[in-house]
């Protein structure tokens, strides 16, 4: 029969036996309890850290950051949560004069910057900047804006400051509540004893179409054409008038 007792090991083997042992519980001493760092203790990576008051870290050293925040793969850089205010919470400057958490409620991001004193800079409480879209908004309504320019939108070449699309051609492209206003339209005068009228526009190009109509009430008197040319049109009515006469003119293109 074979035996199945283990040869006896050697003093070497029993010595080397204990010391990973030793080195085992000293690594597993250092690893956190499951009591978590309570309020006064030291932060604990990689576990959750419970606590009853506010954390902070102030940095006196300037252009320094104060904290920073990076994840590999998909994992988030930096993320805040709340069961009642904002989730993030962040302003440049001074902090709102007012700010009742119970405003903010339902709030993923809350950013806030006071009026610049400084010339052609403004405060800004959100930025977001990209090669491609800086901001997106998602939702029933995408993008919400209110204020003195509730959006406002500016072209950095000849492409448009502000595009609506339709995503149909049965569906809307633009809606507009209220009043509207274009600069490029007007209202001028042809004097008494004319039929026309020469109006320079900055823009206008040979492309450009331009819509006019009498604003003043003439029997028989009508505008015949518009004419443009670089920088300018020229309204035309069917015939001279005796009298000052109104014409409202709007440009396209």
């Amino acid at each position: 029969m074979t035996d199945q007792v283990s040869p006896p090991r050697s003093r070497r083997a029993l010595l080397a036996a204990a010391a990973g042992g030793a080195a085992a519980l000293a690594a597993s001493a250092a690893l956190p309890l499951t009591a978590m760092a309570a309020d006064g203790d030291p932060a604990l990576l990689g576990v959750a850290n419970s606590t009853t008051a506010s954390t902070s870290i102030n940095n006196s050293s300037p252009s320094v950051d104060a904290f920073g925040a990076a994840a590999a793969g998909t994992g988030f850089g930096l993320r805040g949560t709340s069961s009642g205010g904002a989730g993030i919470v962040g302003w440049s400057i001074s902090a709102p004069l007012s700010l009742d958490p119970v405003d903010i409620a339902y709030t993923g991001i809350y950013g806030y910057s006071p009026t610049s004193p400084a010339e052609g800079q403004v405060g800004v409480g959100v930025v977001g900047e990209s090669d491609d879209w800086g901001v997106l908004g998602l939702g029933t309504v995408g993008v919400y804006g209110y204020g003195t320019y509730g959006v406002v939108g500016e072209g950095a070449s000849t492409a448009a400051g502000v595009t609506a699309l339709a995503s149909s051609t049965t569906n809307l492209a633009l809606e507009v509540q209220g009043k509207v206003k274009f600069s490029r339209s007007g209202r001028s005068n042809i004097g008494a004893g004319n039929s026309s009228k020469l109006i320079y526009l900055a823009g206008v190009t040979t492309s450009s179409k331009v819509f006019a109509v009498l604003h003043s009430n003439r029997s028989g008197r009508y505008v015949r054409a518009v004419v443009v040319a670089s920088g300018r049109f020229r309204i035309y009515l069917n015939s001279s008038v005796s009298s000052t006469t109104s014409v409202a003119w709007f440009v396209l293109d």
